[in-house]
């Protein structure tokens, strides 16, 4: 859009994917043996194609540098990424940052292969620039989060060595962790003592722990006893008692703003950032650390003149009227009512919290009724008076200086920015050093608290997660204000990767020697929790790619219209990729050990047992499992794979097991004996003993029989529980199921017996289970030296079918492109493959949009239809509803031109209701064409109106047209079902939720009366209307189409989408030029016209060619 030939250009990964599309290839239809007669394309087509490859033209660009990589693994965007390295040119420089790609070695190998370039994997070495230290903070304490102190990602001593990550500073020392299944005692699954929980706050816990249990235990005591001296609570009741007592006590742990704030100060941690999910939280956090800080005993004389609404009050007690803890349907909207939390009032009798906790505000305070703060010249009085600076220098965070140069800026904003001015709140806000930041805000004012930041005229920002990735607003520490949020499951830990994007914000790269990142107490969660989400793996990047109707038309073009290219591009995903390198990877495998010569049976089948137990391990990771996908069993398998790998772990587990085997083995023994004694007794009645030393003999005879038979129960639970025997069972379960690897299992388990039954060592039976001891003497017979993983372990969700589900994906996306006239066949063959396929204008307007759905948006722009007539069960069905006396009147119309016309009745109904529909549209105004394109962009909110209730507040003309569209929705979303689209890539909406909105700003409304209307807030209304805008830019921007052609007349047949009608691309431009303006401001400008209509046209009338000519004329004024 600016200085587009520069030498360096910033834009977003779609822009740039959109140009690699369009990339020059150096081919031509006719290089590639296709006559011209095949392919008709007038003059304007071939002028758009030259403008377009000189727009797409990347032959000098010799870099390309995608920020935040990992982002290719996010839902929706994620296709975006992988398509812009598929489509760069081969001569183009990749480099792909981030700070969380656990399988980056997979996507270097990956790049490589696509591009053809050596790929190197850098990696930061040694230590962050700017190290972290973490902690946890609570009512009582702010404390270190580890034990070493040194410790955490991006720490001095990072991990400690576990998964690579850091020095390994205590090897020997390590804490059991909790496992779910039957593993809980093995060295491979615990933390570094360095991760474990600072001794401050261990101790902290325990006495929390302990007070619970004294509490609990004086209930018990209190309660009365049953007559068998056992007491009425049960011990089901205690548990449920004790989960409940330590809710209550979570939630009193929960610091304060104001507490942490000050800790910040007292530490020398400011400027911070606190993370907070829910934009309600920003702003209500925000406002109350600014009354808190007024709130502090202040002489009256010394508060400014225009604020002198709010003076700390009197204490009018506590909060009694809701719900202490209840979580709302915000992740970070709490509302609880704490006992020591002060009430402060007004001099206007409302009231606010001063001590409220970031995660338990609550709308009671609202101060947005005050007067509306105009600064308006400077006098004695005013807030620009060294007497009010000083005040806010005083209560805030800020120095003197520090105030006055933000209070000129706030000055200088509001009143070059009247209509999106600062409210009265937010400038005081800001003169105490505190901001807001979240998508809810005007870009502006984020832009304005952004540039203060970087600047150090602010100390602490509120601001949701979105700040993490993208933002230059770099701080001394950051504060997690939640370890959970609300997803599709409910409420869920925070992933790794977004806690560690948050913590990466802290440290400034020349100003801090350490960043700080603290985690803040929830009524929820604890410091485990926080350990538990900083330790865990981050998840790989999942290929995201998904065909869509812009690729298929792009790729036609690049591949001169044969589909080999198409298949060729498609086959190079990522998902396809790690599909082909793990078939290769199996394959590989087993054959290295099917030439094991000189390995021993044991070795061939401990490697098929771990090969078997890898894969199985992937299967789960990656969610295509059979046998489940649980946390569980994720945990098990690993731990399982993990020993077999390791050499030195597998002969530990082997020692273990041998010597739990031993000690069971010499239990029973002694059982044996005690049983044998019991039963060589001689009869009690050959004693010539007193019948009361008899009794005694035998029942201490079997009370030691019974002790021992424990032991011997205990004995085999260590021997089950061990992991040698889950190793055992596991391999029974894999040799059970129907596949080349139970198969495999099942022949190197056969060899490894038949060698020792040969030489007679003991007798195995052919295809019996395989016992724990048994797999314990193969495994202290087997070499346990270069053991190591087989597969790489770190990879994205595997599919099998991913290559093949692609490619049948795009053809279903050309089969309906073909159906609606968009790409059309020049030399026919037998399979689709292997067809000649050239771009009608139609299909050049489909891979020119940007949309998700761009056939969609292009037909219910009237630019499209079913020239195929694949819809025509639509019809029939119609019909069988007016035969049973439903009658559809949308149809009266045009049945009353069939009356009229006998040649109309020729013309297909898809192709009637298409021009129809164009009629309609040029009617329209250029506010309502604006209105009515928001409609086929924007999503509809969560809370929304009814859809009659929307389709209320249109227009007439609207109305008719919305009519029109659904006909043609239905038709498109027919051909479709039948091509098996999936619904994902041919979602087709139609939402009338902001269409009076848009409407109304196109207009010419003022801002703040349409965002009175629209009643959202105000970020969400310029992100509707920018994605609005930005819709009608890319359809004003369309390659122009002369109207010649357009206009139906009632005889001719068309075989192919003519595509936007000028008239409606003019309307859309209009329309971009009334939404332009500020706060919604683009400046991305328009392409000029440079065809020329040159065709000679004698059945036109002059009244036909004046029109066109106005049309002309009026895109290069708004151009």
């Amino acid at each position: 859009s600016i200085r587009r030939g520069a030498d360096v250009t910033i834009m977003t990964t779609e822009v740039y994917r959109n140009m690699a599309w369009r990339a020059k290839t150096g081919q031509s239809n006719l290089a590639n043996g296709i006559e011209q007669d095949d392919i008709q394309m007038d003059n304007s087509q071939l002028l758009e194609s030259a403008r377009m490859d000189e727009f797409a033209d990347l032959s000098s660009n010799s870099i390309v540098v995608l920020d935040e990589f990992h982002y290719m693994g996010q839902k929706g965007r994620g296709s975006t990424w992988e398509e812009s390295v598929i489509f760069t040119p081969q001569h183009t420089q990749i480099v792909g940052l981030s700070a969380t790609l656990p399988n980056a070695h997979r996507l270097a190998a990956w790049m490589e292969s696509v591009t053809g370039r050596k790929s190197v994997l850098v990696e930061a070495g040694g230590k962050r620039p700017v190290p972290l230290k973490y902690y946890f903070a609570s009512k009582r304490d702010f404390s270190p989060l580890f034990r070493d102190v040194a410790a955490g990602p991006g720490a001095d001593h990072g991990l400690l060595g576990l998964r690579g990550d850091g020095i390994t500073k205590t090897p020997k020392k390590l804490k059991d962790m909790k496992v779910k299944g039957k593993i809980t005692a093995d060295d491979n699954n615990a933390l570094p003592r360095g991760l474990e929980l600072h001794p401050t706050l261990q101790s902290s816990l325990e006495r929390r722990l302990a007070s619970i249990d004294r509490r609990i235990q004086k209930i018990v005591e209190r309660e009365s006893y049953d007559d068998y001296g056992g007491s009425f609570i049960s011990g089901r009741e205690k548990r449920r008692m004790k989960d409940n007592m330590l809710k209550a006590e979570l939630k009193k742990s929960v610091p304060s703003i104001s507490t942490l704030i000050r800790r910040l100060q007292e530490n020398d941690l400011l400027p911070a950032i606190f993370f907070i999910f829910s934009r309600k939280g920003c702003d209500n956090a925000a406002q109350v650390l600014c009354e808190t800080l007024k709130s502090a005993d202040e002489p009256k004389d010394k508060m400014p003149n225009i604020k002198k609404k709010f003076r700390k009050g009197k204490k009018i007690g506590r909060g009694k009227g809701r719900a202490r803890g209840r979580r709302t349907s915000n992740n970070n909207d709490w509302d609880l009512n704490e006992d020591e939390l002060a009430m402060v009032q007004d001099v206007d009798g409302r009231n606010f919290r001063a001590d409220l906790l970031d995660q338990l505000l609550s709308d009671d305070f609202d101060s947005s009724n005050t007067d509306r703060f105009k600064p308006t010249g400077v006098y004695d009085d005013s807030f620009l008076s060294d007497e009010n600076i000083q005040y806010y220098a005083d209560v805030g965070l800020l120095t003197f200086d520090e105030v006055k140069k933000v209070a000129f800026r706030v000055l200088k904003f509001n009143m070059e920015n009247e209509e999106i001015e600062f409210s009265n709140d937010t400038v005081e806000q800001i003169l105490c050093g505190i901001g807001s930041h979240h998508a809810g805000l005007l870009p502006a004012h984020k832009a304005f608290t952004e540039t203060l930041y970087r600047l150090q005229l602010m100390k602490v920002v509120f601001a949701t997660e979105t700040l993490a990735a993208g933002i230059n607003m770099p701080a001394r520490t950051t504060i997690i204000a939640s370890m959970a949020k609300r997803g599709d499951k409910g409420m869920e830990l925070l992933e790794t990767s977004n806690m560690l994007q948050m913590a990466g914000r802290a440290g400034r790269r020349g100003m801090d020697t350490q960043g700080a990142c603290v985690v803040a107490a929830t009524p929820f969660e604890g410091p485990e929790d926080a350990i538990t989400i900083l330790t865990n793996e981050i998840k790989p990047v999942v290929s995201q790619f998904t065909p869509s109707f812009a690729l298929a038309v792009n790729l036609v073009e690049r591949g001169s219209g044969k589909l080999d290219l198409a298949r060729s591009m498609v086959q190079k995903s990522f998902a396809a990729w790690e599909s082909r390198q793990r078939e290769e990877e199996m394959e590989s495998a087993m054959g290295v050990m099917d030439n094991q010569d000189n390995s021993s049976p044991e070795d061939q089948f401990l490697n098929v047992l771990q090969l078997a137990l890898e894969k199985e391990l992937i299967e789960a990771r990656t969610g295509t499992s059979p046998t489940g996908t649980s946390k569980g069993k994720i945990s098990k398998l690993a731990a399982l794979v993990d020993i077999l790998a390791d050499g030195k772990k597998l002969k530990k587990v082997s020692k273990r097991h041998s010597g739990c085997a031993q000690m069971l083995e010499l239990e029973q023994s002694t059982l044996k004996y005690l049983e044998r004694e019991l039963r060589e007794r001689p009869d009690d009645n050959d004693l010539d003993l007193p019948v009361d030393m008899i009794d005694n003999e035998k029942s201490e005879l079997l009370a030691e029989i019974k002790t021992q038979r424990q032991r011997v129960l205990k004995g085999e639970r260590e021997v089950n529980d061990s992991m040698m025997s889950v190793i055992a069972k596991v391999a029974n379960n894999r040799m059970n199921a129907e596949d080349e690897t139970a198969e495999a299992l099942k022949n190197t388990l056969a060899a490894v017996r038949e060698s020792y039954n040969s030489e007679g060592s003991f007798i195995l039976q052919e295809g019996g289970i395989l016992e724990p001891g048994e797999l314990n003497f193969y495994v202290k017979n087997c070499s346990k030296k270069n053991r190591a993983p087989l597969l790489a372990l770190t990879t994205s969700a595997p599919s099998e079918d991913a290559e093949d589900e692609n490619w049948s994906q795009t053809l279903a996306i050309l089969n309906v492109l073909e159906s609606y006239g968009c790409i059309v066949k020049a030399t026919e063959s037998e399979s689709a493959d292997s067809s000649t396929y050239y771009v009608s204008s139609g299909g050049t307007h489909v891979g020119g949009l940007g949309m998700d759905n761009s056939l969609w948006t292009l037909t219910a722009l009237g630019g499209a239809f079913d020239v195929a007539y694949e819809s025509a069960e639509l019809d029939k069905f119609q019909d069988a509803l007016s035969f049973l006396g439903i009658e559809d009147d949308s149809n009266d119309e045009d049945d009353e031109i069939e009356e009229d016309s006998d040649d109309f009745v020729n013309i297909p109904k898809p192709q009637r209701e298409s021009e129809k529909l164009v009629t309609e549209l040029c009617e329209l105004s250029a506010s309502e064409m604006a209105g009515y394109v928001s409609a086929l962009v924007i999503d509809a909110p969560r809370n929304s109106d009814s859809a009659i209730a929307s389709f209320q507040k249109l227009t007439y003309n609207q109305q008719r047209v919305v009519q029109g569209a659904l006909l043609a929705m239905e038709r498109l979303n027919e051909v479709q079902r039948k091509f098996s689209l999936d619904d994902s890539i041919g979602k087709s909406q139609l939402e009338l939720n902001a269409c009076d909105v848009v409407t109304r700003w196109a207009a010419g409304d003022s801002w703040s009366d349409v965002l009175l209307m629209s009643g959202a807030a105000p970020g969400d209304l310029v992100r509707t209307l920018s994605r609005c805008l930005d819709a009608l830019k890319q359809l004003g921007n369309v390659p122009y189409i002369p109207a010649r052609g357009f206009d139906g007349d009632g005889v001719t047949i068309r075989t192919e989408a003519s595509g936007l009608h000028p008239r409606i691309r003019a309307l859309c431009r209009d329309a971009a030029a009334e939404m332009d303006r500020y706060p919604v401001k683009d400046i991305m400008p328009f392409e000029e016209d440079t065809e020329e209509d040159t065709e000679e046209d004698t059945e036109d009338d002059s009244s036909e060619e004046a029109e066109e000519e106005k049309e002309n004329s009026d895109d290069k004024e708004v151009a």
